[in-house]
């Protein structure tokens, strides 16, 4: 495998690359903000906009499902929320130095609890720790590994409570046409190109009073010092990161997956030194390792740290591996997935087993997004919760641009990369000649040598070793380091 970075600009995408250009000259308009928000409209608009424009690129495909909500549940959540929890962050708060602000969805099972494998390693070697996740509590993996862990959930509920009815400052829905309209025209797109952002944007901003009225609450008790975020890049989170940069907190993102010179949420250009748009950024961003530091254009701090959950269960990992294909997908170009998997099965028999992994957005939307491998009686689809619990056992994993490419070299699998725009601009050739179709990747298979087992090694560069103890000494330096409560 690969692992040169490369030219920075040469696998940067033709989309990011209008972005950056447009930042780089910085127009005032990039600052402007709308009624009612604290950051500007283009930070909040930013990764929208770059997914409408980039989608014809790289075939990717929003998944879409119907709505569950009921006016039942929702008064059910509502009760919730206001009733008494034990993992009500907000009613729960206490003192804490670090806190981890995290989604919640990057858990594993261990031992009948959920591990958060994405900071729960990371908390564990923090001094005052508290982990505060979005989604409810307990998870359906379990009561969470590290303690204390909260939920936003309650405080969730109750601020759509008090924003029923809300109405939108004087003058918000002009203005927010008004930047569209000019955004579409600094990036030479039709304007219609960002007409089904508004909506979800209006949605957001008529609750986010209330959310924001209890976070603010949430930091009063705790007051954190630093405050990991583990999207805090996506700049519709900036009305967030901004809010607890005003608490005095430093913010840092921990890498949860692939970052490149193509990824949205991790490069910009020089209108993000302006302090109003500075402040919707981390101070800091911590990768699994140099080649991802390597591979971005972020203002922030990049820290090569490493990533605990991938060493400690390459280390539990068996070298027996049975004939088994994972093949990934990365959301790209549904159809053509489809068609190829089921083109795989045929092409080789018998002889091997495959297994399908939709990406995690698609999981609930499988058998529709792919119609064929879900009605296929020779391909299983892999619904373990962690990835690396199916990388142990498989022997070859496919895919078209995906972190689970890196990690499967890590556990020793052969990876077999298909081409794509997409992937053109995330993976490149690190993991050589990219295949077309399915005949060509069973091709590939076999002229695979015959082994029966697999020999785990993790690249340094791309997965930073001691990854624990580099993290303890960070954030001693980060903690040894402040002044007056203001970490440098």
């Amino acid at each position: 495998m690969s692992t040169g970075t490369g030219d920075i600009d040469a696998r940067t995408s033709a989309t990011m690359r209008t972005f950056l250009d447009l930042e780089d000259r910085a127009p005032d308009v990039l600052l402007d903000v709308l009624p009612g928000m604290t950051v500007p409209f283009w930070a909040r608009a930013r990764m929208q906009m770059f997914w409408a424009m980039s989608a014809q690129q790289t075939g990717s495909v929003e998944v879409s499902s119907a709505s569950e909500w009921t006016r039942a549940k929702e008064l059910k959540r509502v009760a919730r929320g206001f009733l008494p929890s034990g993992w009500d962050a907000v009613r729960r708060a206490r003192p804490h130095e670090v806190c981890f602000y995290v989604a919640g969805g990057t858990l594993a099972a261990e031992d009948g609890l959920a591990r958060n494998w994405l900071v729960d390693d990371f908390a564990a070697a923090a001094p005052d720790a508290v982990v505060v996740q979005v989604r409810p509590l307990p998870s359906a993996l379990g009561r969470p590994v590290f303690r204390p862990t909260l939920s936003m959930e309650p405080a969730i509920a109750r601020a759509r409570w008090r924003a029923r009815g809300s109405s939108l400052p004087s003058g918000f829905s002009a203005e927010m046409d008004r930047l569209f309209s000019e955004f579409a025209r600094l990036l030479e797109v039709p304007a219609e190109t960002f007409s089904r952002i508004g909506a979800g944007v209006v949605r957001e901003e008529q609750q986010r009073p209330h959310q924001r009225a209890e976070l603010e609450r949430m930091l009063e008790r705790m007051r954190p010092r630093i405050v990991f975020y583990d999207n805090g890049s996506y700049t519709y989170h900036g009305e967030t990161v901004g809010l607890f940069k005003d608490a005095g907190a430093y913010v840092v993102e921990p890498q949860h997956g692939w970052i490149g010179p193509s990824h949205a949420a991790y490069n910009y250009g020089r209108a993000f030194d302006a302090p109003e748009l500075r402040r919707t950024l981390p101070d800091e961003v911590l990768t699994f390792g140099t080649f991802w530091s390597d591979s971005i254009r972020h203002p922030g701090q990049v820290t090569a740290i490493g990533k605990p959950h991938l060493e400690r269960q390459i280390a539990a990992a068996s070298g027996a591996r049975p004939q088994q294909i994972l093949v990934v997908s990365s959301r790209a170009e549904p159809e053509k997935t489809d068609e190829f998997v089921i083109g795989l099965r045929a092409a080789l028999g018998a002889e091997w087993s495959i297994l399908f992994r939709p990406h995690p957005g698609e999981r609930a939307a499988t058998n529709s997004r792919y119609p064929r491998i879900s009605a296929a009686a020779g391909v299983m689809i892999d619904e373990a919760p962690d990835v690396y619990e199916s990388l142990k056992q498989s022997a070859v994993v496919i895919g078209v641009a995906s972190t689970v490419l890196f990690e499967a070299s890590a556990f020793g699998c052969e990876v077999i990369a298909r081409d794509s725009a997409f992937a053109e601009n995330v993976i490149g050739d690190a993991f050589g000649v990219r295949i077309g179709d399915a005949s060509e990747a069973a091709a590939r298979v076999r002229t695979l040598p015959e082994r029966n087992t697999s020999t785990a090694s993790s690249e340094p560069d791309i997965w930073a070793p001691n990854p624990r103890e580099r993290f303890a000494s960070w954030l001693d330096a980060r903690l040894s380091g402040s002044q007056n409560g203001a970490i440098g």
